[in-house]
């Protein structure tokens, strides 16, 4: 461990600090090993303070976590940025907790990183209290779908299984009839053992799952060899693995035993404390399962053997006149309600209904009682307090032999805290619960809604997504909970800025969506989402921080009545991606050209991704020759690509791909090691040829390795960096990953690679990047070169750049010579190299060497 000398009060009250922190610190170099540690760490995970230093903590990660845990580091450390991740570390006996690390630079007087300051800290049962969480809405979340109750139960397993680590669960079903245990759910079982145990009676010594129902408690057995429980049973468990078995019967409210849940394990071992714990939470998760699906099933037993009973429903019964006038009622109706019998005769009863509720109830009951038909609603009815409750009414005719109708009976039964709960459980099946905002799911039933044909309606519907600008950035810098409070208050705003009537929906992450129903045309659309980025003009304020809620929209209109939901969203899609790709914070309505332009894109894209695992890629080279003297000055390669059927194509037809991150970095990375390949050849030759240029695009730009990946390929290569010219455009200069260019350009000058900037003279920032970036070489694009001999401003602009690129001593390479005219021109201006097709087209490397051999100059 590093010590500090010179015993301070300063380094007193950091001895101290570092001590005494609840949050474990520690200290590493600037090239991110660790070199001292809080003793913290000894208590925490069992391991010495000594066994931490350098790099020994990573063998401590979780093989799952490591990856992202090591790339997360090397992105911080490259780019001198604090980061902050969550990952699970071994502790001293052989278990794993999950904690945070955050970190942040020191830097000297000369900016650059002297070391790390960092910090550990527990996050273990907050981060499983959260997958907990989440597992239980995913299991109620089936429930109130009403999914078949073989899922649900596999889905609960699946989710005790996360909770005891090691575990393999299984649910059995009480059968009361025949005082059996059938078969629930047990995903991770083999199939063979399910099946032997299907059936299984209920005794004392019947395994763990029959004797804790027989006992009517929990059976722990954490040795099956030799638990007297098991002995029937001991060779089958045995020979599918299984060696302790905890079993916990599963009771309803009212005592009565609905099945057991078992928990077995490949190790002979007991549970601990905090096992049981979570047994006993999923436990009970399972008598709500359970108690719902035998109510349901109860439920329809009732309604198939007494639908044309007299006695629907116990609790609050009545009788009515063929014509559907009360004749009596239960005395409950008053003890409810408080209306004397007598009020509630004939149609007096409805005075009790929500005044909601009324029109509808009436409506239905009048037309049951025409219809001769039974009936089945739900309604809410005053109490004697005031309040109102959910009651369910049931009602059935009694007929003569002839046909008529004698009498209507019925029953009213109360489903309040029933009618509360599906509600909470739709609510939270159709919402985002950080939000409040509709889910994907309810979006997507709007928008199915107001895009089904009307008859007779011409109706419009308008779409607007967006996405959160800078969500990323601001979780990376401020931590989750700042975006999570972005994303709150995003929600409230596109609240306020919405309409009655209109859907405003989180579609997931940072993805939200408006759904305008019944407008006018485009200009509604256009006018709601000025309205939202006026709004999300002002940044949150939180704990004296601002973050930027500034939003990219793209809209739509529905156009005609045969479109889908689907097509709906893909068109706003499109606009959305026009609107991030041409400056964020702004908006774009969706026009045809969109999904033109979309199609050619992905065909691009398909043809470039195959030319890639083909290896179709292929450089051509162009010379370019020195005016003054004849010379071969070097080549610039080409990008061609090879179909097998089509022949040599030009890299036009593959485009799009240069900007896509995976692609473009796939096709540079192979032009490279082509290049370079042949640039060895050439060298082991003995042939002179320059420098040869390579094109680099924006995207390989992006990953901030650059630089280095092209190092590596030339020491790979044994190719002197002198043989190197990188050439790059503007484009590399604006977009995503431009903040990594200029290191990138810097190291490769650094060890000998020229740079040039190609295109010269056709962006507006050109002359500002001559300053800012190493340049070795301007190219003049080609269009001023074609009108050298008929266009007096295009000759004035080569001229002026000439003159640029002399009194800045960087040399300037003219393109696209096409006749001896116009390479005396250049040459008569003093111009350093030309290229094009007078001296020489495209050619494959094959026919490099001859032709540098035959070259006599010009």
């Amino acid at each position: 461990m590093t010590k500090r000398n010179g015993p301070t009060t300063h380094d007193s009250l950091y001895h101290y600090a570092f001590t005494l922190s609840r949050q474990i610190p520690w200290l590493a170099d600037a090239s991110g090993k660790v070199v001292e540690v809080g003793p913290g760490w000894r208590e925490w995970i069992g391991q010495p303070p000594e066994a931490l230093v350098g790099n020994g903590w990573v063998k401590l990660v979780h093989p799952d976590d490591l990856p992202r845990l090591v790339e997360a580091r090397r992105e911080s450390i490259a780019a001198g940025a604090p980061y902050q991740c969550e990952y699970r570390i071994r502790m001293a006996d052989g278990s794993y907790r999950w904690c945070r690390s955050s970190s942040a630079a020191r830097r000297d007087e000369t900016g650059s990183v002297a070391f790390w300051y960092g910090t550990t800290e527990d996050i273990h049962d907050r981060k499983e209290a959260e997958l907990a969480l989440q597992g239980h809405a995913d299991v109620l979340e089936m429930v109130a779908a009403g999914q078949p109750i073989g899922e649900i139960l596999s889905a609960l397993c699946g989710l005790a299984e996360v909770q005891l680590p090691g575990a393999r669960c299984s649910v059995l079903l009480y059968d009361a009839e025949t005082g059996l245990l059938r078969h629930g759910a047990a995903p991770s079982l083999p199939p063979a053992y399910n099946a032997a145990i299907d059936g299984l009676e209920v005794g004392p010594n019947v395994g763990s799952c029959g004797t804790a129902v027989y006992l009517r408690d929990s059976v722990i057995v954490s040795d099956i060899a030799s638990d007297p429980f098991w002995a029937h049973w001991r060779d089958l468990a045995l020979a599918h693995g299984l060696r302790a078995c905890w079993s916990t019967p599963i009771f309803s409210r009212s005592g009565e035993v609905l099945g057991t849940f078992g928990f077995y394990y490949g190790e002979s071992r007991a549970p601990s404390s905090d096992e049981m714990e979570r047994m006993e939470a999923v436990l009970h998760l399972a008598v709500l399962v359970l108690e719902r699906q035998r109510s349901d099933v109860a439920l329809r037993e009732s309604e198939e053997h007494h639908r044309h009973s007299v006695e629907l429903n116990p609790q609050i019964s009545w009788t009515a006149d063929p014509q559907g006038n009360l004749l009596d009622i239960s005395s409950r109706w008053r003890d409810l309600t408080g209306m004397d019998l007598r009020e509630a005769l004939g149609f007096g009863w409805s005075r009790a209904l929500h005044p909601d509720d009324a029109p509808t109830s009436l409506s239905r009951w009048s037309r049951a009682v025409e219809a001769g038909e039974g009936l089945d609603m739900d309604y809410r009815l005053r109490m004697v307090d005031g309040t109102y409750r959910w009651f369910r009414s049931r009602a059935a005719p009694r007929r003569s032999r002839d046909g008529a109708i004698i009498r209507w009976y019925g029953a009213v039964e109360d489903i309040h805290d029933r009618k509360l709960t599906e509600e909470t459980l739709r609510w939270a099946a159709h919402h985002d619960d950080l939000t409040g905002l509709a889910n994907r799911r309810l979006f997507r039933e709007r928008l199915q809604e107001a895009l089904a044909p009307a008859p007779g309606s011409s109706r419009v519907t308008g779409l607007l997504v967006m996405d959160l600008d800078h969500l990323k950035q601001i979780n990376d810098r401020f931590g989750h909970d700042a975006g999570d409070a972005l994303l709150r208050e995003f929600a409230q705003r596109l609240r306020h800025a919405a309409r009655p009537g209109d859907t405003v929906a989180r579609l997931g992450g940072d993805e939200f969506a408006v759904l305008l129903p019944e407008i006018a045309g485009e200009w509604d659309v256009a006018a709601m989402a000025q309205t939202i980025l006026t709004r999300m003009q002002e940044p949150l304020k939180r704990n004296g921080k601002l973050l930027d809620c500034r939003t990219s929209i793209g809209g739509t209109v529905s156009a005609g009545l045969a479109m889908s939901s689907e097509e709906l969203q893909k068109q706003a899609d499109l606009a959305l991606y026009r609107s991030k790709t041409s400056g964020r914070g702004s908006f774009r309505m969706f026009v045809t050209t969109m999904r033109e332009e979309s199609q050619r894109t992905a065909s691009a894209l398909e043809v470039a991704a195959r030319a890639v695992a083909s290896d179709w890629i292929v450089p051509f080279y162009q010379p370019k020759v020195t005016l003054a003297t004849g010379a071969l000055a070097g080549f610039e390669a080409l990008l061609r690509w090879h179909h097998p059927r089509g022949g040599i194509q030009s890299p036009e037809t593959i485009a799009p791909a240069f900007n896509d991150t995976e692609l473009g970095t796939a096709i540079g990375e192979r032009m490279r090691s082509c290049i370079l390949r042949d640039i060895r050849a050439w060298l082991d030759a003995g042939l002179t040829f320059g420098r040869i240029a390579i094109n680099a695009s924006a995207a390989e730009f992006r990953r901030d390795n650059y630089a280095e990946r092209v190092l590596e390929d030339l020491r790979w290569m044994n190719v002197p960096a002198q043989c190197l010219e990188v050439e790059v455009t503007e484009s590399v200069f604006l977009g995503s990953g431009a903040e990594y260019v200029e290191r990138a350009l810097r190291t490769l000058c650094a060890e000998g690679v020229t740079i040039a900037l190609d295109d010269f003279g056709t962006g507006y920032a050109s002359l500002s990047h001559l300053k800012r970036y190493p340049v070795d070489a301007i190219k003049i694009d080609r269009s001023f070169v074609a009108g050298l001999e008929t266009d007096a401003d295009d000759a004035a602009i080569v001229r002026a750049l000439l003159n640029l690129g002399r009194n800045l001593g960087i040399e300037v390479v003219a393109e696209g010579v096409e006749n001896a005219f116009q390479a005396t021109l250049l040459q008569r201006m003093s111009c350093d190299l030309v290229q094009g097709y007078h001296f020489g087209r495209p050619m494959p490397p094959g026919d490099v060497p001859p032709f540098i051999t035959s070259w006599t100059g010009v």
